[in-house]
């Protein structure tokens, strides 16, 4: 049996752990500690009742997407439409910075540390409905605010899934999606002065999660329309090499060490569905195998690449669309290792301790 808590936890520091219901906060000292209250976040009497019934919630999407640890007392969270900054010490929350119109959240906030020709912090890659093929940029924090250190030319891609530092070949690689010409994998140095496409114009490169390996990088694929892989790139042949089959699109992951990651799977509507409809099917996508979220453990060995699904749970009623994507997150945070259930049985808005 797996240890969990009641509520979401958003991240943790050797000092403080960090939990959301809706907007509201609460701080623990361990991930089982009691959990107190330190606020809620300033987004209006509305947003904040609705928030508290989960079904809203989950509906209007009004809860702590991702969050993240600057040090061990101050901590970043976004939350439809915006980032706060919540120093647990002085239980104090204040808005920091505000998204584009069209961007409710980033996929999840990237600290970048000790990669030779990058300065040091937190980034987030811009995450919206790109219907109007707008430029799409990554931000970096800086003195409590926010400034764009680069932008993708308008029409190139549609938003940013990931951003994955790899302090071996002194890069941080940059993952987007989402049709065809939109999804590749790109490699930026100097402080995202120097940019090359290492792949891209296939369902095949649209990824969220990757980990660099000696000669190439490891990655899932994130399609509803096609069977998903673990895939290997080659950079120097550029070519893929289908690792594994997963049971679907993959989303969210964590970078554990040098030599390993874990990763879960999405069970998502068909997308060839549109408008109302989509919101309220119950029809998997061509890509979705079942309707589970599986966790997977990929692990990088003198003797060959080892990977396994260590959990699965299993998707709600609710419809997939309207009552969210069956799936796992990954809390930020170092040391024991976490994921929180969304729209899956037993273990909606739940943390459970993996190891």
């Amino acid at each position: 049996m797996y240890t969990h808590t009641n509520n979401k936890l958003i991240s943790y520091s050797t000092r403080y752990y960090l939990f959301g219901k809706g907007a509201k906060l609460l701080i623990a000292d361990s991930f089982t500690g009691k959990q107190i209250p330190i606020g809620t976040l300033p987004v209006g009497t509305v947003k904040s009742i609705l928030g508290s019934f989960r079904l809203m919630a989950r509906a209007l999407r009004l809860e702590v997407r991702c969050g993240i640890f600057v040090d061990e007392t101050t901590a970043l969270v976004s939350y439809h439409g915006a980032i706060y900054r919540v120093d647990c010490e002085a239980k104090t929350i204040a808005l920091e910075h505000e998204y584009r119109t069209e961007m409710n959240n980033p996929l999840c906030f990237t600290k970048i540390e000790g990669v030779d020709g990058f300065t040091d912090g937190i980034y987030y890659g811009e995450y919206f409905l790109n219907h109007e093929k707008a430029p799409v940029s990554i931000y970096k924090r800086e003195n409590d605010g926010w400034k764009v250190v680069y932008t993708f030319p308008a029409g190139s891609i549609y938003h940013i899934h990931g951003i994955i530092p790899c302090p071996a070949r002194s890069s941080v690689f940059i993952l987007t999606g989402d049709k065809d010409e939109e999804s590749g994998i790109y490699e930026f140095k100097n402080d995202f002065s120097e940019v090359t496409v290492i792949v891209s114009g296939k369902q095949q490169y649209r990824s969220c999660i990757a980990l660099p390996t000696v000669d190439g990088m490891l990655y899932t694929t994130d399609t509803p329309l096609e069977t998903n892989y673990l895939y290997h790139l080659d950079f120097a042949t550029k070519e893929t090499r289908p690792v594994m089959e997963i049971s679907g699109p993959c989303v969210y992951g964590k970078v554990i060490s040098e030599s390993e990651m874990l990763f879960s799977t999405s069970v998502e509507p068909d997308s060839n569905i549109t408008g109302l409809r989509y919101e309220f099917t119950h029809r998997l996508g061509p890509g979705v195998k079942d309707r589970y979220t599986h966790l997977y453990s990929v692990k990088v060995a003198a003797d060959g690449i080892h990977a396994e699904e260590i959990f699965k749970a299993k998707k709600d009623i609710l419809p997939m669309g309207a009552g969210q994507f069956g799936t796992l997150m990954f809390p930020a945070g170092e040391g024991d290792i976490y994921v929180t259930g969304q729209a899956v049985k037993g273990f909606d808005n739940k943390t459970i301790k993996i190891r």
